[in-house]
């Protein structure tokens, strides 16, 4: 059974059980999961349990959802995820026998503002609205998107996951590259079929007018001297792919070949002849399946028009069937494709085989290493959110591991664990010891401040230059340090920008082992 775990503030170690289906967290009475917080909506969020995993919906909260850092409106989480609402932090567990129930939390001691110190990304301070103005829920974006998302995610998907478990892994890849591979190259069939298609019909009409030129300069002096007897087209019959010849006078009567002398044209023929009878233009076109024709005019001077005028039209019909590849060459190109394409998605496949395999490879070497070594750190160097993520997981079981186990049900906060959670805050953050040393700062803290995080590295608070910021962090430490289940809050102005400054004091059983510090933009600035 899937089960939400608090790990900080007043409510760490509160243990709420996930049912199958629909669980909505926020401040409502309707809510499966009540948190009474000044920060948290009405419906802040929804999660929807399915079979192997669960999905986590913003309701449009007015401070916002965060899994993994990251500020999400829908997404899918998994066991081991980190996720924030307000100054809430959760991480998902598998628990059994656990029971929810509706807790009033701790509001922040300072009247001004309330924190986000341990949301993973966008920690803007909390609006004080009334209950009145929080933001209902956001109605379904696309119902057919969710329509074919669930059954990807619940029909189709379940499918492909069942295969690495009936194969190996290896030869399910190499199959979905055999399958691209193969639907790719049949698919580019498809454009080149159709690229030939119209070179074929280009040529043939290149073809059926030069063929149609020479008839007519053939049977030119003919024509106009009306010597009937002299007309000729046994001559270009003879070419290839010429299936039909014709001398047409102007009214479209058929002057030669000599035995079907004296009849009109019909057919498409008739058709193709009335689109230019009468012009002194070349033309042709398509008629029927696989044809082309052309038509010449042979043209001579009218002397009572004082033009040239048609006399006679030298008309081809070619065979497009004669530029057409046979089967036998066709099917050898298909295979010249496909070779080259299993070439190339082979080498594909063994490179991104090999890219899969690398983050196992590496985490697999880390682990064994730290085990060795008694580190209780592991560390993969890859731009890859998912398993940046599960080196967090692996870092928090790791020092578990080497600190004596325990209730895995129950927080225990060791100062790894504690840098895993400031590497999950979007904004400037710290990590300091009980007595008050700096363990530990983030890139946005390193910005903020000017300061190297190696540099800073075990030093007092007093090696901060910001004299200013000193003051501000040892007086937060001191009140968190009685009040270890607030979160304490001032304001400083870093560089002419304001700024909110938060403390939580992280520990077991309310003794104060470090504290985290986070460094937010006021609100009320950035809105100016």
């Amino acid at each position: 059974m899937w089960a939400l775990r608090v790990l900080n503030g007043p409510l760490a170690g509160q243990v709420f059980p996930l049912k199958s289906g629909k669980n909505r967290l926020g401040r409502g009475e309707t809510c499966q999961i009540q948190i009474t917080s000044p920060g948290i909506s009405k419906e802040h969020l929804e999660i929807q349990v399915f079979a192997d995993k669960i999905v986590v919906t913003d309701l449009r909260s007015s401070n916002g959802t965060f899994l993994n850092g990251v500020r999400i409106q829908n997404a899918i989480a998994r066991m081991g995820d980190k996720l924030s609402a307000d100054k809430f932090l959760f991480d998902i567990i598998l628990a059994q026998g656990a029971q929810p129930r509706a807790v009033q939390a701790m509001a922040p001691r300072s009247p001004q503002v309330s924190v986000h110190p341990m949301s993973s990304s966008m920690m803007t301070p909390m609006s004080q609205q009334p209950e009145e103005q929080a933001p209902a829920p956001s109605p379904t974006v696309s119902f057919n998107f969710d329509r074919v998302r669930h059954y990807i995610d619940n029909v189709v998907m379940p499918g492909l996951y069942r295969l690495p478990e009936v194969f190996e892994f290896k030869t399910v890849i190499m199959g979905f590259s055999v399958v691209f591979v193969l639907i790719v190259t049949l698919l580019s069939l498809l454009p080149m079929t159709q690229i030939t298609s119209e070179s074929i019909k280009t040529e043939s009409r290149r073809r059926a007018l030069t063929v149609a030129r020479a008839l007519a300069n053939a049977n030119e002096k003919s024509i106009r001297q009306g010597d009937l007897s002299s007309y000729s087209t046994d001559l270009v019959l003879r070419e290839e792919g010429i299936d039909e010849v014709y001398i047409l006078s102007k009214d479209g009567t058929i002057l030669s070949p000599p035995e079907r002398s004296g009849s009109m044209v019909k057919g498409d023929i008739a058709g193709f002849f009335s689109g230019f009878r009468g012009q002194t233009r070349e033309a042709s076109g398509e008629i029927g399946s696989g044809h082309i024709a052309a038509s010449v005019p042979i043209v001579v001077f009218d002397p009572d028009l004082q033009q040239n005028v048609p006399k006679a039209y030298a008309v081809v019909v070619y065979n497009t069937g004669s530029l057409k590849f046979d089967d036998g060459r066709a099917l050898g190109l298909f295979v010249q494709m496909l070779a080259i394409a299993f070439t190339v998605g082979g080498l594909m496949f063994f490179l991104l085989y090999k890219l899969i395999e690398y983050p196992f490879l590496r985490l697999t070497e880390e682990l064994d290493s730290a085990l060795r070594e008694g580190r209780d750190h592991a560390q993969i160097t890859m731009k890859f959110p998912l398993v940046q993520n599960l080196m967090v997981s692996v870092n928090s079981l790791l020092t578990r591991a080497l600190s004596g186990g325990g209730n895995a049900l129950m927080p225990t906060f060791s100062q790894q664990e504690a840098m895993n959670i400031l590497s999950l805050i979007g904004y400037p953050g710290m990590l300091l010891s009980r007595d008050g040393a700096i363990l530990a700062v983030n890139p946005g803290f390193e910005s903020l401040t000017g300061v190297n995080a190696m540099n800073v590295q075990g030093q007092a608070l007093q090696f901060l230059p910001d004299q200013a910021l000193q003051k501000n962090i040892e007086g937060l430490i001191a009140s968190a340090r009685t009040q270890t289940q607030t979160v304490q809050s001032d304001r400083l102005d870093i560089s002419g920008h304001q700024f909110d400054i938060h403390c939580q004091a992280l520990g077991i059983g309310g003794e104060a082992q470090y504290f985290l510090v986070t460094v937010t933009p006021d609100e009320a600035e950035g809105a100016a």
